[in-house]
């Protein structure tokens, strides 16, 4: 039976030690090793610190191999963050690994489970379970497992889902770019408009002084004929 299996740990030292055991001894009683990384969660971003793979297989996504190196790519971005988010409210800090509810997405409960500052082993392991749980003994660890094939039909939605969320964001930043342009476009037409307005509206005022100084000096001057003729 082939399973991703996740095992978090309350000691970081220890995730350590362990992660150096199971690269020293990848095949044990009824468990093989095919890959494994150490991972941890810092800044809300799952990072990998070391990894190991014995199959000879390498992975755009990390060396850590070809289905943890792609686990590590959705749990290291945003996606995760998402997928931790949503997942909290379900699983809770009471969640019992060991009662998983196979509704469940593992990448949810991954993300969920894998708190800020925590440090964990992924490995993929073929195993007759839970056989591997032998080399965690004596750790105090979290341990979470999935069929592998489920683990990589999430993984392949989880990177559709990403696909999808970086074309609605490429839209909706189109969206709001052009938005940002009118809303500029339409502030400059407006104070161009209020260039007229203000221009039109001292041309009003200056026709207005004039008509009022040709209206005294009409008055002036009737006034001045009206004494010249004696007239009152």
């Amino acid at each position: 039976m082939e399973n991703v299996i996740t095992a978090i740990f309350t000691v970081e030292s220890e995730a350590y030690k362990a992660f150096t055991e199971v690269r020293n001894t990848p095949f044990g009683p009824g468990y093989t090793v095919a890959e494994a990384a150490l991972v941890k969660r810092e800044n809300d971003s799952v990072t990998m610190i070391d990894s190991f793979d014995t199959t000879g297989h390498t992975s755009d996504d990390t060396a850590a191999g070809v289905l943890v190196g792609s686990i590590l790519g959705i749990l290291g971005g945003p996606l995760g963050i998402l997928l931790g988010a949503g997942a909290g409210a379900l699983v809770g800090s009471a969640f019992d690994a060991d009662d998983a509810d196979d509704s469940l997405s593992a990448l949810e409960v991954t993300a969920a489970k894998l708190l800020e500052g925590d440090v964990a082993i992924i490995a993929l392991v073929q195993e007759d379970e839970p056989a591997f749980d032998a080399a965690l003994e004596g750790y105090d660890a979290i341990i979470m497992r999935y069929f592998a094939v489920d683990v990589a039909d999430e993984v392949d939605a989880a990177r559709e889902a990403e696909a999808e969320m970086a074309v609605q964001l490429r839209e909706q930043l189109r969206s709001d770019r052009k938005a940002e342009r009118q809303a500029k476009r339409d502030e400059r037409s407006q104070k161009i408009k209020d260039r007229f307005t203000e221009a039109k509206a001292k041309r009003a005022a200056r026709k207005e002084a004039r008509a009022e100084a040709k209206e005294i000096a009409n008055a002036q001057f009737t006034s001045s004929t009206k004494e010249m003729l004696g007239e009152e």
